[in-house]
C-alpha cells in the first residue's frame, strides 16, 4: 500500500471527527434541555451517518490505490470504479439531508409567517432534486459494469457522466444559496444588538464557505482529480454539518439565555422596590405573563435552544399586545410606575425607572 496521499487520508478523519462531535454536541444539549429531538436532528443524524459511510469508502478506495491509478491493477481499478456509485450516493444524500434540516429550523422559527409558503416550496425542490441526481447516478450507466469494462463498445457515454455532473453540480450551489439567503430577512428583523445579530449573521455566513468547497470540487473532478474531489467532499460536509449545529450549540457557546434577559455570564438579580404599589388589574397581568412562561404554554416545548435566536421578537410583539391591552383598559386604571433594582454580582447596582 502506497503511502501517496496520505495527508489528504488523514485530513478526512479529521473532518469526520470534527463534524461528528459538534452533532454529538448538539443531540446532547438538546437531550439536556428537552428530553426529545426534532425533526431536523433526525436529517442530521442521516448526514452524519452517510459522512461517515463515505470515509469508510473512500478509505477502501486509497486502499486499492485510488492515489495512483494509473499503476493500479486490473482487479483494484474494478475494485476503486465499484466504490464510486455507493461514495456518490452517500456524498449527495448527506448535503441534502443538510439543506433540508436547515430550512425545517428555518420553518420552525418563523411559524405564522408567509414564509412557511417558501420553506415548503424549497423542501419539495430538494427532495425532488435529491431524487433526480439518486437515479441519475445508478442508471446514467446502465448496466452498472459498464462503468469499469475495458471493451471500448460497452464503455459508458461520456455525455451521460457530463449530465450528471453538471446536474449534481449547478443543483447543488444553486440550493446552497437559496438556502443562505433565506434566513437574511429574519436575521434582519431580530431585536438585539448589532454585536449579537452580526455574530447571528457569521454563524449562516459558514454556508458561503459550502459554495465555495462546492465550486472548488467541481474544478478538481472535472479534471478527474479523484483524490482531491474526495478531500474536497469531506471538507464540504464537514463544515456543512458544523455550520448547521451551531444554532443549536449557541447557548452551549455563548452562555445559556434565560427567559427575563440575563445570560449565564454576569448574573443579574431584578428585586422589586419596597415603596412599589401594584393595582389588581397589574397583578392579573402579571399572573396571566407567569402562566405562559411557566410551561403552559403548548408551543414552548417545539421550540429549543436554536430559536433563542428569534426569541427577542417574540417577546416584544406579547410585550405589545399586553400594553395594548392595559391602555384599553379606560379612564379608570391607575397608572403605577415601579422601581426596580438590578444587582450585579460585581457590586454594581442601578436604578432602572419602567
Amino acid at each position: 500500500m502506497t503511502a501517496l496521499g496520505l495527508g489528504q487520508v488523514v485530513s478526512w478523519y479529521i473532518c469526520t471527527i470534527v463534524a461528528v462531535a459538534f452533532l454529538a454536541a448538539r443531540l446532547v444539549v438538546k437531550w439536556l434541555r428537552f428530553k426529545s429531538f426534532s425533526l431536523d436532528d433526525g436529517f442530521l443524524v442521516l448526514a452524519g451517518g452517510c459522512l461517515i459511510a463515505d470515509l469508510v469508502i473512500q478509505q477502501h478506495m486509497w486502499n486499492l490505490g485510488m492515489a495512483s491509478v494509473q499503476t493500479a491493477s486490473r482487479t483494484e481499478f474494478v475494485g476503486i470504479m465499484q466504490m464510486i456509485i455507493p461514495g456518490s450516493i452517500a456524498y449527495v444524500t448527506s448535503l441534502w439531508a443538510i439543506k433540508i434540516a436547515l430550512v425545517i429550523f428555518y420553518k420552525r422559527i418563523a411559524a405564522r409567517t408567509k414564509l412557511q409558503t417558501v420553506y415548503n416550496v424549497v423542501l419539495g425542490v430538494l427532495v425532488a432534486t435529491w431524487a433526480v441526481i439518486f437515479f441519475d447516478i445508478i442508471f446514467q450507466c446502465y448496466p452498472i459494469n459498464r462503468k469499469w469494462t475495458t471493451d471500448p463498445e460497452k464503455q459508458c457515454s461520456q455525455k451521460a457522466s457530463s449530465i450528471n455532473f453538471y446536474i449534481t453540480i449547478l443543483s447543488n450551489i444553486f440550493s446552497d444559496v437559496v438556502i443562505i439567503a433565506l434566513p437574511i430577512s429574519m436575521v434582519a428583523k431580530l431585536q438585539m444588538p448589532l454585536k449579537q445579530k452580526l455574530g447571528v449573521g457569521a454563524m449562516f455566513a459558514l454556508g458561503f464557505f459550502v459554495v465555495i468547497a462546492s465550486i472548488i470540487r467541481a474544478y478538481y473532478s472535472s479534471k478527474n482529480e479523484t483524490m482531491l474531489t474526495c478531500t474536497v467532499s469531506m471538507v464540504e460536509t464537514a463544515v456543512a454539518i458544523i455550520a448547521t449545529c451551531l444554532p443549536a450549540l449557541r447557548t452551549l457557546i455563548l452562555g445559556q439565555i434565560s427567559r427575563v434577559g440575563t445570560s449565564s455570564g454576569p448574573h443579574y438579580e431584578l428585586g422589586s422596590s419596597r415603596h412599589t404599589r401594584v393595582q389588581a388589574s397589574v397583578a392579573a397581568t402579571s399572573r396571566h405573563d407567569n402562566y405562559l412562561n411557566s410551561g403552559h404554554n403548548t408551543n414552548k416545548h417545539l421550540n429549543d435552544s436554536e430559536d433563542e435566536l428569534v426569541k427577542d421578537t417574540e417577546r416584544g410583539g406579547r410585550n405589545s399586545y399586553l400594553n395594548e391591552g392595559a391602555g384599553s383598559a379606560g379612564k379608570n386604571a391607575i397608572a403605577v410606575t415601579t422601581d426596580f433594582q438590578v444587582h450585579e454580582e460585581k457590586g454594581n447596582r442601578n436604578v432602572v425607572n419602567f
